[in-house]
């Protein structure tokens, strides 16, 4: 596979130029860790955390790395704009991908609204405090306050907005500087401060005692509240398709990046504890901050000998100026040079943020999960321009519009939530293709270190509830709004594109009626087309339908449908032939299409016709070797149907309607059409029993008033039914009985309701029956919305992903 190929089967139409190096993506990568984080969360890290802020920054550094080594992996064999949102995509499916684009998209726009917001700030106090010019007051403008923080704020989006829209190399450009200016300050920072500690190690020692002063729960809150700043792995590899050699640079530039700054946040750390004095009029900034709401606890009073009070607690007082308030004491100017390097810490992680979040709406919107706009590149800067426009512009109107401060502490959050997926990721893609795809790197100890990846951000996840609640509420609320859109517009244009990539209509003959139900009949084997048909046709005249006869010829995966030529002339002899068994009331159309998989033809067809029910033949042997139950096409029907299915097991006689039924009836969901069916077989004149078997005779008088009911019910439809209750331990053994004893030729079952963790088609109870009984088996299942996305979505988790990864190990 080349580098600009992804996974098996995976196909990009729209290529970025590919302009960074080694060092350009290493450098996003460290714009991104070392961005505002530094500047503005270490004091209040530092007062969560105490002297253990040095604890809780390696901590972090430890269990990001295994969520590095996932994304070192995997970006190095799938160079892709999209990054952890197509690998999810991939593995769990296009739901739980489009939910980790949301969260990764968001996520990095608050982000970077926040870092347009610190950069304004900043630019403003420097301007007021050191160069002494007074700007105008803040300005109501309807409910917004606008200030010159905030006009300052929209000119940094705006400005990075365009370099990202100048291309790759020119982001790649501007980052590289801002980043290496800032680099450059913080080691200075460093430089000074051990030399102060190296120069004073009883006084600097001391700061350090107790280490631990709210034991390892604020080490906890401290390590989320920071978590933000080690994810800049995640930006790395969205820039994947435009990096130079991407296999290798990919890797190299993860681990180079994390071990620089976590390095470099450990000496930080180690500095700002290690070498500020408390001085009264830090403590005096400190107690202003304590008013404004910075900090943990309220500030104890001065004490006696002002040098006795915590450093650690001082600095979270401080908020967001303790780091450079502290550097005011480390080194010539640290404060006004930390105000400068802050400015281009902002500036470096807001292009890191913007070019990020561009390239995960890119990516979407070439899945069509969002509008195609998003996926257009323009074709001289060969950048997704419109994506950079609206990720810009979202940027912007959260920093000026709205009370972001709530929605951004659920960053963290959403980061680690996506992290939980593209570790879990990691495990199916090793596992279904890991023979096929050319790996840069390869982690090592799997799948243990996903695995520890998994438990590591899910507890860190877990622990920020006790930091912020609202952070939890919010990200939420993010996700809740992504499953609206999701259902609401995304489902609908994926399943849109994807039909126009797997089903093609060859002929269509229509009748010259339509109405408003109809049922979709599939054909391939002409001996049970006749059961079929009269069945369908039986049902489509008692709800007042149609039918919808179609056949599928299959075309090679790697054959696009587009340069098909295949032979139908076969399929449409079975159309003609089948038309014979339809009567005259019943309007019938008629359609021949190809495609790569059956199953998904058909449920691609039900869902551009709008059907209400498919009706398909069954051999009537289960599978027991593997995953399938009924087979790989009904299989897959049953389970991604969008309408009512109903499965009938024809026997091998030349028995072509059913003449005695037996119904054993529940009051479940799928009852319904289990009752549907046989009163259409009613209608052909079938005597039909409905019948009901219980453990014990405490429920015969329920079940007997159940079927009772049932049997009024139709009766009101003229449709005469017996009823009949057993008593009996073996359900499926006394259906069976009973039938042949009385000479049924057909059963007709509802799908039973089992467990969600159990991969479940239509039960154990239909599908035994179904398979011991001699005669025809009918097996109806309703379709449920709800319900089915459920079931995939856990299915994804503990069900069949994990089981069809297990076949390959």
């Amino acid at each position: 596979m080349s580098d600009e190929s992804g996974l098996p089967g995976h196909d990009n139409q729209t290529d970025l130029a590919r302009d960074l190096s080694l060092f350009d993506i290493t450098m996003i990568g460290i714009g991104a860790m070392i961005g505002a984080g530094i500047f503005v969360l270490t004091g209040l890290a530092a007062g969560q955390a105490g002297p253990g802020l040095v604890m809780a920054f390696a901590f972090n550094g430890f269990i990001t790395i295994f969520t590095g080594m996932v994304y070192a992996e995997l970006g190095s064999a799938i160079p892709e704009a999209g990054g952890g949102y197509l690998w999810v995509r991939e593995a769990l499916g296009r739901s739980q991908a489009f939910l980790a684009g949301w969260m990764s998209w968001f996520a990095h726009a608050v982000a970077g609204s926040l870092y347009t917001l610190g950069f304004g700030a900043f630019v403003h106090l420097l301007l007021t405090e050191y160069f002494g010019i007074q700007l105008f007051p803040p300005v109501d403008l309807f409910v917004i306050t606008i200030g010159p923080e905030k006009l300052f704020a929209v000119f940094a989006g705006a400005l990075f907005a365009y370099i990202n829209y100048r291309g790759a190399k020119e982001t790649g450009l501007a980052g590289n500087i801002v980043t290496l200016v800032k680099v450059i300050v913080i080691i200075i920072l460093i430089v000074f401060g051990l030399g102060y500690i190296f120069g004073h190690p009883t006084e600097a020692s001391g700061r350090f005692q107790p280490f631990l002063p709210r034991g390892f729960g604020g080490i906890f809150i401290a390590m989320g509240l920071t978590f933000i700043a080690f994810e800049g792995y995640e930006i790395i590899v969205q820039s994947g398709e435009e990096v130079v050699n991407p296999r290798e640079t990919v890797p190299k530039a993860v681990f180079y990046s994390m071990a620089i700054v976590v390095t470099i946040y450990m000496l930080v750390a180690i500095v700002l504890i290690g070498a500020v004095t408390v001085t009264p009029e830090l403590f005096q900034q400190a107690q202003e901050g304590a008013a404004g709401g910075h900090g943990a606890t309220n500030l104890p009073a001065i004490p006696a000998n002002i040098g006795d009070a915590a450093v650690w607690e001082i600095l979270g007082h401080l908020g967001e100026f303790g780091l450079a308030q502290a550097a005011g004491q480390i080194m010539p100017y640290g404060t006004l040079v930390i105000l400068v390097a802050g400015i281009f810490s902002t500036l470096s992680a807001l292009n890191a943020t913007t070019f990020s979040s561009t390239r995960v709406s890119f990516a979407m919107g070439r899945d069509h999960v969002l509008p195609d706009a998003f996926s257009e590149v323009h074709s001289e800067k060969q950048t997704p321009y419109i994506a950079t426009a609206l990720s810009g512009a979202l940027i912007i109107f959260m920093a000026v519009a709205l009370p972001i401060e709530a929605v951004a502490a659920a960053t963290d959050v959403m980061f680690l939530l996506l992290f939980l997926q593209v570790n879990y990721a990691a495990i199916v893609i090793r596992r279904e293709w890991g023979d096929q795809i050319n790996y840069g790197y390869v982690m090592p100890y799997f799948p243990y270190v996903p695995i520890i990846g998994i438990i590591t951000k899910l507890g860190l996840a877990v622990y920020l509830f006790n930091y912020s609640p609202l952070a939890w509420y919010g990200a939420i609320a993010w996700i809740l709004v992504g499953i609206g859109i999701f259902f609401i517009y995304s489902r609908g244009r994926v399943r849109e594109t994807e039909i126009e990539k797997e089903t093609r209509l060859v002929t269509e003959e229509r009748a010259p009626i339509d109405r408003g139900y109809q049922v979709l009949i599939p054909l391939a084997n002409p001996e049970h087309a006749e059961q079929l048909v009269k069945a369908g046709s039986a049902i489509a005249r008692r709800k007042d339908g149609e039918v919808l006869l179609t056949t599928v010829a299959t075309v090679p995966e790697q054959t696009p449908l587009s340069e098909s030529h295949t032979n139908t002339e076969r399929q449409e002899q079975l159309l003609d032939d089948a038309t014979q068994y339809i009567p005259e009331d019943v309007p019938a159309h008629r359609t021949v299409t190809i495609g790569h998989d059956i199953g998904r033809s058909i449920t691609n067809i039900a869902y551009q016709r709008d059907s209400d029910l498919i009706l398909l033949g069954w051999r009537g042997r289960r599978k027991r070797t593997t995953d399938l139950v009924l087979g790989s096409i009904i299989d897959h029907v049953v389970e991604h149907a969008p309408c009512d299915v109903t499965v009938i097991k024809t026997p091998g006689d030349d028995r072509n309607t059913a003449q005695n039924v037996l119904v054993p009836l529940t009051d479940g969901p799928h009852a319904e059409v289990a009752e549907d069916t046989a009163a259409a077989y009613a209608g052909m004149d079938a005597n039909v029993t409905l019948f009901n078997v219980v453990t014990s005779d405490d429920n015969r008088e329920n079940a007997e008033s159940f079927l009772m009911n049932r049997q009024k019910a139709l009766a009101e439809e003229d449709i005469e039914v017996s009823t009949t209750v057993i008593e009996s331990d073996d359900i499926v053994e006394t259906i069976i009985s009973y039938a042949e004893e009385n000479h049924f030729d057909t059963v007709v079952l509802g799908a039973a309701t089992e467990g969600l963790l159990r991969r479940v088609l239509v039960g154990e109870i239909p599908e035994s029956v179904g398979e011991q009984f001699n005669g025809q088996v009918v097996m109806a299942k309703k379709h449920r919305p709800v319900q089915s996305a459920l079931n995939r979505f856990v299915q994804k988790w503990v069900g069949k992903g994990a089981k069809a990864a297990n076949r390959e190990s």
